[in-house]
């Protein structure tokens, strides 16, 4: 699906009312303007920012306006924080074609994403939870792949050892227990199907052990 085409006609938010302390007015115009023409370096600082920065009302139609910008500095580095103003947008108000474009399109990122570094592909599916503010749908959208039983069993570990040595992922803003759906993923029946079926017996004595 193309994202630049699912969103090209959100309207403009216009002069942007944002926190004139952290951004000169030249950037608040850049955000209510045309979004081709905002640069990386503000795109990525409006996803990270706190949302009390900024007005709710501008707030929506600016993060949909830079939605195929913010993913795509998602995919090149993925930051957990680069889709926490997801809820403050309203994302679950956005229209259908919107909603389901950001959701297939973070499905396949978190996908092509199991083939590079583990802590990556950890980072993008944490992001990800962002969307529902649920972490669940993205493990069982892991369940659901099919020829990928290394790659999610390099994740798996990943998440194994790094709980084990008192790591937390990135997950801070899921209160109380932030790792608790990742636990209950490790141990459930699907992955361990996986592994019995790689034989992966160091994983699964690694997941025990938790």
């Amino acid at each position: 699906m193309d994202l630049g085409q699912v969103f090209a006609g959100v309207p403009r938010a216009g002069r942007v009312d944002g926190c004139a302390y952290c951004y000169p007015q030249s950037d608040l115009d850049l955000l209510g303007g045309d979004p081709a023409l905002v640069p990386d370096e503000l795109v990525g600082a409006f996803a990270r920012e706190v949302t009390d920065h900024w007005p709710q009302e501008q707030y929506g139609l600016v993060w949909r306006g830079l939605a195929p910008r913010i993913l795509g500095l998602l995919e090149a580095s993925p930051d957990v924080l680069l889709l926490r103003g997801l809820p403050y947008a309203r994302f679950s108000t956005w229209p259908a074609e919107e909603q389901a474009a950001v959701r297939g399109e973070l499905r396949a990122m978190v996908t092509r994403a199991l083939t590079g570094p583990p802590l990556a592909a950890a980072d993008l599916v944490c992001a990800a939870a962002h969307v529902d503010h649920d972490l669940r749908p993205w493990l069982s959208h892991l369940d659901s792949l099919t020829g990928a039983d290394a790659e999610i069993a390099r994740l798996a570990r990943f998440w194994a050892d790094d709980l084990a040595a008192g790591g937390e992922p990135s997950l801070w803003w899921f209160p109380p227990d932030p790792a608790a759906p990742i636990r209950d993923w490790l141990h459930s029946t699907a992955l361990h199907e996986r592994l019995s079926r790689l034989d992966d017996r160091d994983t699964l004595i690694a997941i025990a052990q938790l």
